[in-house]
């Protein structure tokens, strides 16, 4: 158990992203953890926006969750995609309803710290709670926060009071703390713990049960992407690759994991091609089983437009299970994939080089066998693992009491 003076520690977890049920792989990065700090003994409360169809207020494995009320869509969307005057009202109904509820939680159940993940919005609001309620401040900063709106004088401002508000603002990649260092008044307040994953589950066992259920043959090679199924992450040029290099390697299969509003015309696509028995589409998979599936594929493929800072979770999770990657050069990817040392780095959107990396490591298993290997290395090298994580977490918040 953790103690402070006697008690229990009580930390709030301010959020954007977390799952709406259990099993729901949105802000799973921020579930997994907040778990690890439940098993630690710390009493763990998280505030985020309420959505259609879920509880206000349950107890999720151990974690109190409060939802709070809002202008919210009719259905799902991430806050990142909010657009037009309609989204920046639901916006601000969210920030004053977010202030609110803060101060409810922090008073009722007696919260000694605060921990925002996000500069803005919850960042923001966060440092103005924190002042009124007089407690510790820690910001985790995940890339597109600060990436989006670097030249952004309006926004800057928020994010630079935001940082200098916290006791300890983490960011998730060298790259990105060296962007925030440049927005605070001491740079000491700034920290790098990159993002974990956890091993436990993420390991290099194979696993042939996946494949039996899709009828995947042994000598098959398993292409795996995980993500949402949307033009930004590349999947059109995926397919596109994918059908140039089906052409030539028959032994060849893609596994789609995730949902999203473009998989129609993936399909279209595919049948105007005739590949679509080659391409498997498995929808939505429950965190807790999804480990399965990167240990029944044999490289990994992440073709995104753009991505935030650090390595993304899908790729580190690929890492821990030894794969070879393939990923573009964007946000914070080149933190977890080094090209040609346990994978390859290609431009967005560009079709002709994912297909010939693609191919060359289709047609090499002992290149595939090398790049996984430095994967899992990789990710031990760097810390990427949970457990070690949990442990700088809390000895932040012990200096922070």
């Amino acid at each position: 158990m953790i103690w402070l003076r006697g008690k229990t520690l009580k930390i709030c977890i301010v959020t954007t992203m977390f799952p709406k049920f259990l099993g729901d792989y949105y802000g799973s990065f921020i579930f997994d953890e907040v778990k690890a700090l439940t098993k630690k003994g710390f009493e763990v409360h998280v505030v985020t926006q309420h959505n259609p169809g879920i509880s206000y207020e349950e107890v999720m494995d151990n974690i109190y969750i409060h939802r709070f009320k809002w202008l919210e869509p009719k259905k799902f969307r991430a806050l990142v995609h909010f657009e037009g005057l309609m989204d920046i009202i639901r916006m601000i109904t969210y920030v004053i309803s977010l202030f609110l509820n803060l101060i409810l939680i922090i008073w009722k159940y007696k919260i000694q710290i605060i921990h925002a993940h996000s500069v803005i919005p919850t960042g923001f609001i966060a440092s103005l709670v924190s002042k009124i309620m007089r407690k510790p401040l820690f910001i985790t900063a995940h890339g597109m926060d600060i990436n989006n709106f670097e030249n952004q004088r309006f926004f800057n401002y928020f994010i630079s009071h935001s940082l200098n508000s916290s006791y300890k603002s983490i960011a998730v990649s060298e790259d990105l703390a060296n962007k925030m260092r440049l927005m605070v008044n001491d740079d000491n307040k700034i920290v790098v713990i990159k993002n974990a994953v956890d091993t436990d589950r993420f390991n290099p066992n194979k696993n042939i049960n996946i494949r039996q259920n899709f009828g995947i043959k042994y000598e098959d090679v398993v292409i795996l992407f995980v993500g949402y199924l949307d033009e930004f992450k590349g999947i059109f040029e995926l397919i596109n690759a994918f059908n140039t290099i089906s052409k030539d390697n028959k032994n060849v299969k893609l596994l789609m994991v995730g949902v999203g509003p473009k998989k129609k015309n993936l399909l279209k696509i595919l049948k105007k091609r005739r590949i679509e028995s080659k391409v498997i589409f498995t929808g939505r998979i429950d965190h807790q089983k999804i480990h399965n599936y990167y240990q029944a594929a044999d490289i990994f493929v992440l073709p995104s437009y753009t991505e935030g800072g650090g390595p993304p979770l899908v790729i580190m999770e690929a890492m821990a299970c030894a794969l070879p990657i393939i990923a573009t050069k964007v946000g914070g990817i080149p933190e977890g994939v080094e090209n040609g040392v346990n994978g390859f780095l290609v431009s967005a959107k560009n079709v002709d080089e994912l297909s010939k990396k693609l191919n060359i490591l289709i047609k090499d298993d002992n290149l595939r066998n090398k790049f996984g290997n430095n994967s899992l290395d990789k990710i031990s090298k760097y810390s990427m693992i949970l457990g070690k994580k949990t442990e700088n977490l809390i000895k932040l918040y012990k200096k922070s009491n």
